[in-house]
């Protein structure tokens, strides 16, 4: 539910797409009627430029968010009795109510978190997407946030070294518990699947490649708590922390990575360049 929401949120963003690879000529012409005082200027809902600070101020909330989120829930799994009991009353009833079929299928639901398919998703995005749109920015930015958020969530568990849940006799072989690492980085590296794969693409494939990234790392975090191997707030700090390391990455890269206002600047000195060659006078030589 969560994941088509946020699709459809997506698709019903007003503006141009900041990643367009269409030619500047083009967008030029679609531009012609634009208000004009000195230069060429766009209305503020379409301008490339505004669109690119919105992006950046809704990363920097959700980074804001999840840090915050994720040190409560720190805090709380450290001190806080009422925390660890409402985990208790949560944990068993995925071990109560499985069944063989359940089982497997959560099975291949938790694996979309697992490193192997991670690093497998990362290679193939990146080949793909420096064959269709190179760019010298866009395998720091994978690496970046792949590696990023293992090292984060391996830090974070050492350092606050929490028990797992004793329904799954498995689950004490996994390490610490809190945040989900598996959750964190289906959150992290979808959420980067998603962004790389949308560049240049319309706006309904980029609405439901960001619905499936949100579908995705929610999946994994329920099928962890059903499992057995992750206390609720575990999953949610995974989440946090997911999300959070990639909208800090999508801030440091973003600009880069997708060249947000490009098409628009270049389409502004295409028209500009055409209003100059059509209102100079004519060429004395060519009249002689």
């Amino acid at each position: 539910m969560l994941g088509a929401l946020f699709a459809l949120a997506v698709r019903r963003h007003p503006g141009v797409d900041p990643a367009s690879a269409r030619p500047a000529s083009v967008v030029a012409h679609q531009l012609e009627g634009a208000p004009r005082k000195g230069r060429l200027r766009l209305p503020s809902s379409l301008d490339p430029k505004t669109e690119t600070g919105l992006l950046l101020l809704l990363a920097l909330v959700v980074l804001v968010a999840g840090g915050v989120i994720l040190g409560v829930l720190a805090f709380l799994v450290r001190s806080n009795s009422a925390l660890l009991h409402f985990d208790r009353s949560i944990a068993p009833w995925g071990e109560e109510h499985m069944t063989s079929f359940a089982q497997s299928m959560l099975d291949f639901v938790t694996s979309f978190g697992s490193t192997g398919v991670i690093v497998g998703f990362t290679v193939g995005v990146l080949v793909v997407e420096m064959i269709r749109r190179p760019s010298r920015w866009l395998p720091l930015f994978l690496i970046a946030v792949t590696i990023g958020q293992t090292i984060m969530s391996t830090q974070i568990k050492n350092l606050l070294d929490r028990v797992r849940p004793t329904a799954n006799p498995i689950a004490h072989t996994l390490g610490p518990s809190f945040p989900s690492g598996h959750t964190t980085g289906a959150a992290a590296c979808f959420a980067a699947f998603a962004l790389v794969l949308g560049r240049g693409r319309s706006r309904n494939v980029q609405s439901l490649l960001a619905g499936a990234a949100v579908f995705i790392a929610i999946a994994v975090a329920a099928s962890r708590v059903l499992l057995g191997v992750h206390w609720l707030s575990d999953v949610i700090g995974g989440l946090a922390l997911g999300w959070g390391w990639f909208a800090l990455c999508s801030i440091a890269f973003g600009g880069r990575l997708l060249r947000l206002g490009a098409p628009i600047e270049a389409a502004t000195r295409v028209s500009d360049a055409e209003r100059t060659s059509t209102s100079a006078p004519p060429d004395p030589a060519r009249r002689a």
